[in-house]
């Protein structure tokens, strides 16, 4: 799937007239849909991957300070993971704005199915988004309040 539009001749004898086909824009969807979620699960995983192998000589009565790089990689690893997060709102939120003003302007047949398709995905990847990323913002501040090493 292709976010370029398609064109087809019309007839053999008319070279010149040319028909758009509407396509279904599948980067920009997943891009939107996907981006935001990927974020808090790399968030997620990365994370508790560092913490507990960071963590693994700690014992839950006398707690062990964490090596000095795990903070430095966690603080790291939520400003990239938020940076991905913000731009997969972003994302999400111009589909959202592009297919309203598209599927205003479909008229009939498959081009009105494909735009109301995209503008229902646009909807659903926006709310997506803003929820995983409302899940990112606490794990970040989970991340900075939180002492890796202590007690769970």
């Amino acid at each position: 799937m292709s976010d370029n539009r398609t064109q087809t001749r019309q007839r053999r004898d008319e070279p010149a007239a040319r028909i758009d086909i509407p396509r279904f824009h599948s980067r920009r969807l997943l891009t939107a849909a996907l981006a935001t979620p990927l974020a808090w699960f790399a968030q997620m995983f990365v994370g508790e991957v560092l913490t507990s192998q960071a963590c693994a000589v700690s014992d839950p009565l006398r707690p062990v300070s964490p090596p000095a790089w795990v903070t430095t990689a966690l603080v790291a690893l939520s400003v990239v993971c938020m940076i991905v997060g913000i731009a997969g709102v972003i994302v999400a939120w111009r589909a959202v704005v592009f297919t309203r003003g598209r599927r205003g302007h479909a008229l009939d047949g498959r081009a009105r199915r494909v735009a109301e398709l995209e503008w229902f995905l646009a909807r659903v990847s926006a709310l997506s988004s803003a929820m995983f990323m409302f899940g990112l913002a606490t794990t970040v501040v989970a991340v900075v309040v939180v002492s890796p090493c202590g007690q769970w």
